[in-house]
């Protein structure tokens, strides 16, 4: 019983041993005694308490680890926030350097806009690259400072000039001072002369008269207003019948209207843009009161008078190969919104080869305007950037060509913000120009003219292609010199192909010169009265800028 016990307890030792321990021990078969078994245990519980201390060094070795874990863990957590809160400022940073270009941008836009409203109330409106100007003349728009004046030189001179004052002297020989010539142009012979003999307020008793003294001088009668009687006499012929002269032809029959007086109201209200309120009150002045619908119904019907002329120079435009188009804004008072004005568009088209405009009102500014150029014979128009003229190019047998002139004018407008970009451009369409200026002076046939451009003038384009093609991306967006580029990139083709034909021009100056008695008028007349009076307007407007254009 006792060497069973003793058994039992060895083997659960030897469970817990290692193998190297294991085979350390004697076999059990060996009988033991008593003292050996407990020597045996005690070399068990030894091994057994090394194995717990071993046990608690690897527990304190992982707590340690863990601890170390955990420090590591913390260290990471601080430096982490502290990234975070780097990010944080750095993201300040960005937002606040965002910010401050936002703020120039704005200052620059502001600073553009303020030198493009000075140029536009003091400065030249000509976009023509000309000489540079005397650099010590003051700018009157107070953007540029004087440069190379001298104070000091300019008050030296001054003084100088007021000590050569008080140099005077009695005895000198001619005290007069220089009459500048005013090359005054002589009054025409062919004006009639009204004399006026101013007779001396002395008595002039046996006086001789030796001669006179004539002064001319312009004078000016005020409008005289007649009435014209158009008497028929009545006959009663020997055979009993009664004769009488028939009316003549009436530009408008029923009314009290001449055709000198309806001619009188439309050149003034259309040539010399002065509203009919104003006509109506110069009448009433002269004791002629007149209605302004009655008025209004004149001109309508003076218009319908000459419409056959007006169809047919728009047949003319039909069989026009090349023709330039423009439209201008028109306000209508006849509008679907109650206390509202219609914007509706004068569309201006010239003709380059019997130079004459033919204008057209239509309500809106879609492509449906177009209708006049798409059913006649038309090959190539001539415009500005206006999408809706793009449609020539998608159509076979047409071209469109763009405007060296509005591309100037973007430049120009970007000339205060990017000085040097900007200038460089304006330099080198003003070298297209020059080829034009030599063909007119020259008066090249169009086979010389031709060639010339393509010499000249076409490489310039690449070139300026080029240029653009280099600059697109480093522009900032959106600037007034980005706006600039971008519009002569995408129509570098339409703007090349007046290279290759002599007939087509530079740009469409010619339409924009049309358009300009319609902009007197808006500013005089504000607007017509309805859809129908503004095809009036358009009437007259045709007819009297051809009259105009042909002298």
């Amino acid at each position: 019983m006792h060497s069973l016990l003793v058994k039992s307890i060895v083997f659960t030792y030897l469970c817990g041993m290692k193998k190297d321990q294991i085979q350390t021990l004697p076999p059990l078969s060996v009988t033991l005694s008593l003292e050996e078994y407990q020597g045996l245990l005690d070399r068990l519980r030894l091994s057994e308490q090394k194995d717990l201390e071993y046990v608690q060094k690897i527990l304190e070795n992982e707590q340690t680890i863990r601890a170390k874990e955990q420090e590591i863990l913390d260290k990471k957590q601080e430096i982490l926030a502290k990234e975070q809160e780097i990010y944080e400022k750095k993201q300040e940073a960005f937002e606040s350097k965002l910010e401050l270009i936002e703020a120039q941008e704005e200052i620059d836009r502001l600073r553009w806009k303020l030198v493009c409203l000075n140029r536009f109330c003091w400065g030249s409106s000509s976009e023509k690259r000309r000489l540079p100007l005397d650099p010590s003349q003051l700018s009157i728009c107070f953007v540029q400072s004087p440069q190379n004046v001298n104070i000091e030189q300019e008050k030296q001179k001054e003084q100088k000039e007021i000590e050569k004052d008080k140099e005077y002297s009695r005895f000198r020989k001619s005290f007069k001072e220089k009459k500048i010539s005013h090359a005054r142009k002589p009054i025409p012979s062919e004006l009639p002369r009204i004399s006026k003999i101013l007779e001396p307020s002395v008595d002039l008793s046996g006086a001789i008269r030796m001669g006179e003294e004539v002064t001319e001088r312009y004078a000016v009668q005020p409008r005289k207003l007649y009435v014209e009687q158009l008497v028929r006499p009545r006959y009663k012929l020997p055979d009993g019948s009664i004769v009488i002269a028939p009316l003549p032809t009436m530009a408008y029959p029923r009314s009290n209207a001449s055709e000198s007086a309806l001619t009188h109201i439309a050149v003034s209200k259309y040539a010399d843009h002065l509203p009919l309120n104003r006509q109506i009150e110069m009448f009433s002045r002269e004791g002629v009161h007149l209605s302004a619908s009655t008025v209004s119904n004149w001109m309508t019907a003076t218009a319908q008078c000459i419409e056959p002329i007006y169809n047919e120079l728009r047949e003319t435009l039909k069989a026009s190969r090349y023709v330039q188009a423009d439209e201008t804004p028109h306000k209508v008072l006849e509008s679907e919104k109650p206390g509202s004005l219609h914007q509706g568009y004068m569309w201006v088209f010239y003709l380059p080869h019997c130079k004459s405009p033919y204008i057209e009102y239509h309500p809106g500014r879609s492509s449906s305007a177009l209708g006049t150029l798409l059913s006649g014979k038309t090959e190539i128009v001539q415009s500005d950037g206006y999408a809706v003229y793009d449609v020539f190019d998608k159509l076979e047998g047409k071209m469109h060509l763009c405007c060296w002139a509005h591309v100037r004018r973007k430049f120009v407008e970007a000339e205060s913000y990017d000085p040097p970009s900007a200038r460089y451009v304006l330099d080198e369409i003003g070298k297209l120009y020059a080829v034009e200026d030599e063909i007119r002076k020259k008066e090249l046939t169009n086979a010389q003219a031709t060639n010339l451009r393509k010499e000249n003038a076409y490489p310039i384009i690449k070139g300026l292609e080029v240029w653009t093609t280099e600059n697109l991306l480093k522009t900032p967006p959106d600037s007034p010199l980005d706006k600039a580029i971008r519009y002569m990139y995408t129509r570098f083709e339409q703007l090349s192909h007046y290279v290759n034909d002599a007939e087509l021009a530079i740009d469409n100056n010619a339409v924009e010169r049309a358009i300009r008695p319609i902009t007197l008028s808006r500013k005089n007349c504000l607007f017509s009265g309805s859809h129908d009076a503004a095809h009036t307007a358009a009437i007259f407007f045709s007819l009297l800028g051809a009259c105009k254009e042909n002298n």
